[in-house]
């Protein structure tokens, strides 16, 4: 049973619960572990990375020096492409960081575009990134997200100055509220990736 479906069926017992004309501090008592039980099966689902779809098997992935945590369906059409593309969707959900149980029941699979027999640098995170540009700029880490993934959309290479010019408009249009020096230095450690 995945975790989707735990959680399901542990609705199901604290509707029954909620349903009962009398509850006793017995209930009171089994509603506090179905809530543990969710919490903790909430705590396994991982989101993609690209389309930001919750999955309860997210895969890291790395092609053509990108790495992402890929759902299924992104992951296949990274490898598909031969590269891993950003989403057209989007997401738009502010992320939340919890600190996780010991015994970490996900798997975790890699892959790796090609064994090298120098050790390389491995190249920074997206995660790893938006907190850089947050902690430099203090902009929300949502935002440099949201920031990122209008630079992400230029088709081609534009000059600095046209690049902060459509990033700016793009933010406004997005109803991003930045600093204009703030901008200007988070789409410069954008764009130097």
């Amino acid at each position: 049973m995945g975790h989707l479906d735990t959680i399901e069926k542990a609705a199901q017992k604290l509707i029954t619960l909620c349903q009962k004309e009398k509850q006793t501090k017995i209930d009171k008592e089994r509603m506090l572990t179905i809530q543990a039980e969710i919490l903790a099966s909430i705590e396994n689902l991982a989101e993609c990375e690209l389309c930001g779809s919750i999955s309860e098997i997210i895969v890291t992935m790395t092609l053509t020096d990108v790495t992402a945590k890929l759902c299924r369906e992104c992951g296949v059409k990274s490898l598909e492409a031969g590269k891993i593309q950003a989403s057209k969707q989007g997401t738009s959900r502010k992320r939340t960081r919890r600190t996780k149980t010991s015994g970490d029941p996900k798997p975790k699979v890699e892959r790796t575009a090609s064994k090298q027999a120098k050790p390389v640098e491995a190249p920074e995170t997206p995660a790893a990134l938006y907190t850089r540009v947050e902690a430099q700029t203090g902009i929300k880490k949502a935002d440099v997200k949201r920031l990122h993934k209008i630079l992400q959309g230029i088709a081609t290479p534009m000059s600095p100055e046209h690049t902060l010019t459509y990033v700016q408009r793009e933010a406004e249009t997005a109803k991003i509220k930045v600093d204009a020096e703030a901008l200007k230095k988070a789409v410069a450690l954008l764009t130097e990736q």
